[in-house]
């Protein structure tokens, strides 16, 4: 698991660089970007970051140095799960921010369905050890590249109990769902246009969101590639 820390500091300097990943099919930095989301009041400090699997596979994509066999044994290791890494903190009168603990988030969290079923985080006692090693690498390294915010970032993990291996989102699919953290709901519409091949105006070729139908500026319905 040593490569794996290495690739999630390559993802931190990817992040503070601002370097995007244009070889690969997936930028990883759109879909970052598109799967997290920050509160909109003025007195809190709320960051919910969704991380399907597709985003380890956009990392790994790019990274040629960790053995297929270990990728493989990550992979599987996220399948099974829905991952979200959160923040909450109350922003004080002179920008002093206080830190919500994480007992606290886990009972203020929660996941609403396209089908409106409630999911709440798994407890830890209930999570293998392999998982746990692997979400154990996170936290440092956002801490060094988020600082205090990084620092109090907490990783929960939710599954179907009854399949567990059945997604309990998917990004591919039209369709929508909810994350409720300390009395806030973050909305996600799907599916996420970076995992998606972009269209392209049928006017001036320029390549366009894959969830739209029509250009912008022309008017004209985009032509899938």
């Amino acid at each position: 698991m040593k490569n794996f820390k290495n690739i999630l500091c390559a993802i931190a300097l990817m992040a503070t660089l601002g370097i995007a990943a244009q070889d690969f099919k997936v930028s990883i930095n759109k879909l970052t970007a598109e799967t997290q989301q920050l509160s909109e009041s003025p007195d809190n400090l709320k960051l919910v970051w969704w991380i399907p699997i597709e985003f380890w596979q956009a990392v790994f994509a790019e990274n040629k140095t960790m053995p297929q066999r270990q990728i493989d044994e990550v992979l599987q290791v996220f399948e099974q799960y829905t991952l979200l890494a959160v923040v909450d903190g109350i922003i004080g009168e002179f920008g002093d921010i206080t830190y919500k603990p994480k007992d606290t988030v886990f009972n203020s969290l929660e996941i609403v369905d396209a089908h409106k079923k409630t999911y709440t985080p798994l407890r830890e006692d209930t999570i293998d050890e392999k998982t746990l090693e692997v979400i154990s690498y996170m936290k440092p390294v956002l801490g060094n590249m988020l600082g205090d915010v990084g620092k109090n970032m907490y990783f929960f993990l939710f599954q179907k109990k009854e399949n567990p291996m059945e997604r309990i989102i998917n990004p591919m699919k039209k369709e929508e769902f909810t994350i409720n953290l300390g009395g806030e709901a973050f909305r996600w519409k799907l599916p996420l246009p970076s995992l998606l091949k972009p269209k392209k105006c049928p006017v001036d070729g320029q390549l366009m969101n894959a969830t739209w139908k029509y250009c912008p500026f022309h008017g004209k319905e985009l032509i899938a590639q």
